[in-house]
């Protein structure tokens, strides 16, 4: 999901440009008060765990067929659910949000309906099963969705018109969930290892869906779009466009010789325009197999679709609502170059928990400063990152409430920044650029097309690097305080300083200070340490901190004391 708008408000921006480009970066600062954990409500509580009505049991394959009624905002659909027991079990949950109603709920296999109860948007069936059978359920439903507050941020359904007074509808949901607008086992960690999907509309419009396009037919005055997604998915990103779209062709060929196959869907009055603007797109997934590995869709192949709202990263079908614009910063297109990084972060690699989105939204955000490092230079990436770091409140600890279906980046926007700065400190105290890309590469390889959580990255890291960086996770994920050195310098030349705002085990953290123009590296501890300085030509001393790593900075004339 793309960051809001608010955190790019551009009245400052030639004030960060500046101050990127002096090699400037502001000091980082602790909150005075963290910030408060909101009161979960029950839908929240019940949408996030993963109960034993859950857990007993995993899908394997949906097939979805809505029609789209945009006059009336109405949605009709049948879903079959085809799943397999992991446990015995007397009654499984799957989930629907209240405003539908449920017209049938069967058995997939023989017709027979089966009972069921609702309580908030979950829709518990009595359906007993033994462990390591397969079953199908077949849900008939009718109602309209919940519209879409500030979408995608806020999301639900989007009805609007374009210039020309077409109809024009779209769908975001990630904080919200999939349910609400289809049933399903609405839980990150359960994702459909293919799907396929069957959008009815009238006539004159197009209905785009993830995946691969399999045909169309009319009947009646509406016509029913065929879409087949042959991975994996999680479910907040199944999607759907409505409009009165052009179809824009193009090829990309990947870095192991691969064609993918690139359809594009712009309302029509802009076929020239995004003609020209979407080749930003080849050198941009260069960039990112490079870095990551391989694309990871090439079977269902890629496409961005022009949509009434900013952006969001449905698996091979992004909805573009950027209106074309490339930033005068560094000229390309910000909704572009986030969304498309998804695709391995978010889409390929998804957290199984909400609480670990910094994996999605931390990694997205580092891409964005790798892509211009490669197209430019390592000044381009640290300025970019360097904007970013204005950004961070430390109002939170990175790592959320876990079992909840809550996205705290509504809170601030750290699981994006302080995301992106953790990778960054990281690569920093590697020192080994081989070494860092080793492990973002292995990191996807191992766990591509899966559900993750924070763990199998530190996995990764400690088994890549031979040694065991805990300390250094615990600290930046699941404090929201970062460590912070503080120093003074006496008159004799001795530098003190120590960690404060850190973990007992926060030791090994490796910071580069310049004493008369020659650059040191000292490994402050929570008790004070001592550097001493030898004279300059002068007779005096320069000093500085360099802040290209995840700290704050603090003078404090008691560590004389």
């Amino acid at each position: 999901m793309v960051l809001n708008k608010i955190v790019f408000f551009l009245a400052l921006t030639w004030l960060l440009s500046a101050c990127a480009l002096m090699g400037v970066h502001i000091n980082i600062h602790n909150p005075a008060h963290p910030g408060k954990m909101p009161k979960f409500n029950a839908e929240e509580i019940q949408l996030g765990e993963m109960t034993p009505y859950r857990s007993c049991f995993d899908v394997t394959y949906y097939d979805l067929a809505v029609k789209i009624s945009p006059n009336e905002k109405l949605l009709e659909g049948t879903v079959k659910i085809f799943a397999i027991a992991e446990t015995d079990f007397d009654t499984l949950q799957i989930d629907l949000h209240q405003n539908f109603e449920i017209l049938a709920l069967k058995n997939g296999e023989d017709g027979e309906n089966l009972k069921f109860f609702r309580k908030y948007r979950g829709v518990f069936v009595i359906h007993p099963r033994k462990k390591g059978e397969k079953f199908t359920l077949e849900v008939l439903y009718k109602g309209k969705p919940p519209v879409a507050k500030k979408p995608p941020w806020k999301g639900g359904f989007v009805w609007k018109k374009d210039k020309d007074h077409n109809d024009w509808v779209g769908v975001a949901c990630e904080s919200e969930g999939a349910s609400i607008w289809w049933p399903l086992k609405d839980h990150n960690s359960d994702e459909p290892d293919s799907m396929r999907l069957h959008y009815t509309v009238p006539e004159s419009l197009m209905a785009i869906g993830n995946g691969q396009f399999e045909g169309k037919e009319t009947k009646n005055g509406q016509t029913t779009f065929n879409w087949y997604i042959s991975y994996p998915i999680n479910t907040y990103n199944v999607t759907v466009y409505v409009g009165k779209f052009k179809h824009l062709e193009d090829h990309y060929t990947g870095i192991n010789g691969k064609d993918l196959q690139m359809d594009h869907y712009v309302l029509e009055p802009n076929y020239e325009k995004a003609k020209n603007h979407f080749q930003q797109l080849h050198p941009l997934l260069a960039s990112y197999e490079k870095y990551f590995g391989e694309y990871p869709w090439y079977r269902d192949g890629f496409k961005l679709v022009e949509s009434p709202y900013e952006g969001m990263e449905h698996q091979t079908a992004i909805a573009y609502g950027n209106k074309y614009k490339n930033s005068a910063s560094d000229g390309s297109d910000y909704i572009i170059v986030h969304e498309a990084a998804h695709e391995w972060w978010g889409n390929s690699i998804t957290a199984s928990d909400f609480a670990d989105v910094w994996l999605q939204e931390g990694f997205a955000t580092y891409a964005e400063g790798l892509f211009f490092e490669d197209q430019k230079d390592y000044n381009a990436y640290e300025n970019h990152l360097g904007l970013y770091r204005l950004f961070i409140k430390n109002k939170y600890p990175v790592v959320g409430v876990k079992d909840r279906r809550w996205f705290h980046f509504r809170k601030s926007a750290d699981v994006y920044v302080k995301g992106a700065w953790i990778l960054h400190t990281l690569r920093v105290q590697l020192d080994n650029d081989p070494l860092f890309f080793e492990i973002l590469k292995s990191f996807y390889e191992k766990f591509k097309y899966t559900t993750v959580n924070s763990a199998d990255f530190i996995s990764v890291v400690n088994e890549k690097t031979g040694k065991e960086y805990d300390w250094f996770f615990s600290q930046y994920l699941n404090s929201n305080e970062v460590p912070e050195m503080e120093f003074f310098i006496s008159n004799e030349g001795v530098l003190f300083y120590k960690w404060t705002h850190s973990n007992p085990d926060f030791n090994k953290l490796n910071v580069e200070i310049r004493v008369n123009g020659e650059i040191h590296k000292i490994t402050p501890q929570t008790k004070i340490q001592k550097f001493i300085f030898t004279k300059n030509i002068n007779g005096g001393w320069t000093f500085g901190v360099k802040k290209n790593i995840l700290i704050g900075i603090k003078e404090n004339k008691k560590l004389l004391n």
